[in-house]
């Protein structure tokens, strides 16, 4: 009998430092981060920069990943690590992110809190890693 085994994705110390990174470019451009975190979705077997702000709802999707961009070019060669193709915005308000609220709470600093193999609110959490959550 065959088996099939899923080897997950790695978060690559790379990937750390550059999130880390470009959150602290993204605050320094002003840009409000209620949330800031590599998300593992076991479904596509990948890591996710999840970013959630207010701003989402006023000013729109597109005017957030365009201030990304930007960050990202400030990042330099430290940019691959976190391609955009990697990046989800949402909004403060989503469900994900307020599940994680009940949590986490971490400040407006800039953290490293690991969060594996967790259930919040009947809701499993495969892996994270947490920059912010306010």
């Amino acid at each position: 009998m065959a088996e099939n085994t899923v080897v997950k994705e790695q978060l690559s110390s790379e990937m750390i430092e550059a999130g880390a990174e470009l959150t602290a470019k993204l605050d320094a451009m002003d840009l409000s981060i209620m949330a800031s975190l590599w998300l593992f979705e076991s479904e596509i077997n990948e890591w996710r920069l999840l970013i959630a702000s207010p701003e989402v709802s006023k000013s729109g999707r597109r005017d957030i990943y365009h201030k990304i961009g930007l960050a990202r070019r400030a990042l330099g060669e430290k940019a691959a690590a976190v391609p955009m193709s990697l990046i989800n915005v949402v909004d403060a308000n989503q469900e994900l992110v307020q599940l994680f609220r009940i949590a986490v709470r971490t400040g407006a600093g800039i953290s490293r809190v690991r969060f594996s193999k967790n259930v919040i609110n009947g809701h499993f959490i495969d892996d994270a890693l947490i920059y912010r959550i306010v």
